[in-house]
């Protein structure tokens, strides 16, 4: 079969096409991801109250607090809570565990997120992280017959206040390489991690992060964040007096 000039050209156009598009990878999903529109981050949220008795509460959250929150819309105060001293997360579980993602963000002066875990026949799992500029943080866990495992930023300054009756202490050896132990009497655990010539015993003056963690049944082992999953725990430093007194 003799094709005329203007078929030739136009055939050997298409077979040239077609070649390019075998050799043109095909999208990854990756790309198509990248290239379809973002989904918009989380908003920051304050003053946040979550309560169940029969099943788990699982949260991601991004809490900055300093952001206004009316009081009409703010969760109904609990004992010993004021207006003043709320709570900026709550989050609860009578039978079910705690699950938390927390990322802190806002750096206003004394603005400290306030933060308490709770589970009663269950555990506590937490990861709190954010921006080099996030803002200081108190958190209190507390687990009556459960585990608690805390991830912690790496930016961490302040004090660690351990109770535990039946169980084991462990950190990560990141940790331990920044945390000084001040002894335990009566299952209470004091420690501070960073530079604890900081410290001011004036009240009020003490402005940065503080972990306070009370369990009775479970074991408590605390990360860094940004930790090696599966990075090795120590129960505490080994010591000349640990080896002689067995602890």
């Amino acid at each position: 079969m003799i094709l005329t000039d203007d078929k030739q050209l136009e055939a050997l156009e298409a077979r040239r096409v077609a070649e390019e598009q075998e050799q043109e990878p095909l999208p990854t999903y990756a790309s198509l991801q990248a290239s379809s529109s973002a989904v918009p981050a989380a908003k920051a949220v304050n003053f946040i109250a979550i309560s169940r008795h029969h099943s788990s509460v699982r949260e991601t959250l991004v809490i900055d607090a300093s952001l206004f929150v009316p009081s009409f819309l703010r969760p109904p105060l609990s004992p010993g809570e004021t207006v003043g001293m709320q709570n900026n997360v709550k989050l609860e579980s009578t039978h079910g565990h705690v699950y938390a993602d927390i990322t802190l963000v806002g750096n206003r002066k004394n603005a400290r997120a306030v933060m308490h875990m709770k589970s009663t026949h269950g555990g506590i799992t937490a990861k709190i992280h954010g921006p080099p500029t996030r803002s200081a943080f108190v958190l209190h866990s507390q687990a009556l017959n459960g585990e608690v495992r805390l991830h912690i930023p790496r930016n961490f300054q302040g004090p660690l206040i351990i109770s535990h009756r039946h169980g084991s202490v462990r950190f990560s050896d990141n940790i331990n390489c920044e945390l000084t132990t001040f002894g335990e009497v009566d299952s209470t655990r004091r420690c501070f991690l960073g530079d604890f010539s900081r410290w001011s015993d004036a009240p009020g003056r003490w402005i940065g992060d503080e972990l306070v963690v009370e369990v009775k049944h479970g074991d408590v082992t605390i990360h860094y964040d940004d930790d090696v999953l599966g990075a090795p725990v120590k129960t505490r430093p080994s010591t000349l007096l640990n080896r002689i007194f067995g602890l």
